[in-house]
């Protein structure tokens, strides 16, 4: 097959036949996703899911051979790409009027338009827009807000999960509030810092724990308590140590062997044993040390079929959407699972006449990257929509050693449909917490500068971060020509050209 390949009319006739078969494919299914003025993202979206289905691995080393493109990397306009391809080929083929085949530049405009609807506009000289958490000890700190919008900060985040809308109102009014002097002092003209506020979600935490440590280590049993009332109780002679969690109805499929993972993965954990009063886990991780349980935490059970009885929108998220709806911008949605979680949304949303409201709806689940195509393609019908990679809690569910990979692709599938992306969780995390970055954060939020939005988590360093993070993304036009000479300078090499 490979020496086949080698013959360009071979592999020629082939990429014409599998042209043909993604028309074929996205003229079949696009009416099952209708869309009013999304047509460009939903169509080239389909033809990135159907060029996924060929394994072309085969026949990229040809064209690469031939100093053809990539078919790969053509993901933001997949059709315009196969059929200049195949004329350079010179293989004729007609493009289906029926179709939204999106140029270059359209899916430049069209990406760059969404994410200003949706994030708002962004510094012309860095590559993304900035988010950043707020938490309550911010709440009357009006100088740090007014450094954080002078440093580039152009959404503030509200975790709806902590706190109330007393806080969540003190943090918004400390905005408004900063914006305003910042302009009575001639700054901050044309620029509105976006409230962005996350649903907390069905998040599944460790419950009320006694003031005696409950310390725990690689073999011990640990008993998770389905009722939340009760308190947790270090190991005895008699049992091992017990506590409690939140929503109960989240462990309904839980069976034995399956995986749990608690704080973000400290601590793991083998079902052994299942009751209608505790799920018992073996302790697998921590190794070599004894590990504290805290209050709060919260846990994972990738295994455990978790969409089925716990959906994205809990009570406590639909009662917060009054307070939301008036006050935010851009809207969160925590753990979503599938589409059927934004359908929800919008009728609740309905409710509350709220058309400017944008939503992120949040990719933390491994049903959520099995079903990000379709999240997507509901998720159009939103006036301004956006993906959020969360890689806290998706880390856990799908595994730190197969993170990097899932990212790639999700930024892939976003990018073919011109969704905003934010990226969240771990960016130069240990800069904002010891002051110090580690050398893998650099290179990690470098690479991050294709999101349209990064996000920093609040710490104690926060202002020192988002100067790093300001430097990092700044374009190459925002560089002065002595910095591009300099950068240059950094890796120039000695002894080879005269």
């Amino acid at each position: 097959m490979v020496n086949s390949l080698n013959n360009p009319q071979e592999w020629s006739k082939r990429i014409g036949r599998m042209f043909q078969q993604i028309i074929q494919e996205v003229e079949q299914v696009r009416g099952t996703f209708p869309v009013i003025g999304a047509e460009y993202n939903r169509d080239n979206l389909l033809a990135y899911l159907a060029l996924r289905k060929h394994n072309i691995s085969d026949f990229q080393q040809s064209l690469a051979d031939q100093g053809l493109a990539a078919l790969e990397q053509s993901y933001c306009h997949v059709l315009y790409s196969l059929e200049k391809l195949l004329s350079h080929l010179q293989v004729g083929v007609d493009l289906p009027d029926i179709l939204a085949i999106p140029t270059p530049s359209d899916s430049r405009r069209i990406i760059n338009n969404q994410s200003e609807e949706l994030l708002g506009k962004k510094n012309n000289q860095l590559h993304s827009t900035i988010m950043v958490t707020l938490d309550a000890k911010m709440a009357n700190n009006k100088p740090l807000i007014i450094e954080l919008l002078q440093k580039g900060m152009n959404i503030a985040r509200i975790n709806c999960a902590h706190d109330d809308h007393d806080v969540w109102k003190q943090l918004i009014e400390g905005v408004r509030m900063a914006e305003n002097s910042l302009r009575k002092t001639g700054h901050y003209h044309d620029r509105t810092c976006k409230i962005y506020m996350d649903l907390a979600g069905p998040k599944v935490r460790i419950g009320k724990l006694p003031s005696e440590e409950i310390i725990i280590k690689k073999n011990d049993f640990l008993r998770l308590l389905l009722d939340s009332e009760k308190l947790g109780h270090p190991k005895s002679t008699d049992a091992p140590a017990g506590v409690p969690v939140t929503l109960e109805k989240a462990f309904r499929n839980v069976r034995i062997d399956d995986r749990i993972f608690i704080d973000d993965g400290k601590i793991s954990g083998i079902v052994r044993q299942v009751t209608n009063e505790y799920i018992e886990i073996e302790v697998q991780i921590p190794e070599g040390k004894a590990y504290r349980i805290k209050e709060g935490k919260g846990l994972n059970l990738p295994d455990s079929l978790l969409s089925l009885n716990v959906p994205a929108l809990t009570e406590k998220d639909i009662s917060d959407l009054a307070f939301i709806t008036k006050y935010a911008d851009i809207l969160g949605v925590s753990f979503v699972h599938s589409p059927l979680d934004l359908k929800k949304l919008r009728d609740e949303l309905r409710k509350y006449e709220a058309p400017h409201l944008g939503v992120v709806a949040k990719i933390e689940t491994k049903d959520a990257v099995h079903h990000i195509a379709r999240i997507i393609l509901d998720g159009l019908q939103f006036d301004r929509f956006g993906i959020m990679i969360a890689r806290g809690d998706l880390a856990v569910e799908v595994g730190p050693e197969n993170l990097p990979f899932v990212q790639e692709e999700v930024f892939a599938i976003c990018s073919a449909a011109y969704v905003p992306i934010i990226l969240a969780t771990g960016v130069l995390e240990r800069l904002t917490k010891k002051g110090i970055p580690s050398r893998s954060e650099m290179t990690d939020v470098f690479l991050a500068r294709r999101a349209n939005c990064i996000m920093l988590n609040k710490g104690t360093y926060i202002l020192n971060a988002l100067d790093m993070l300001t430097k990092v993304l700044r374009t190459d036009e925002a560089v002065s020509q002595s910095s591009n000479e300099r950068i240059r300078n950094l890796t120039a090499q000695y002894g080879v050209l005269r």
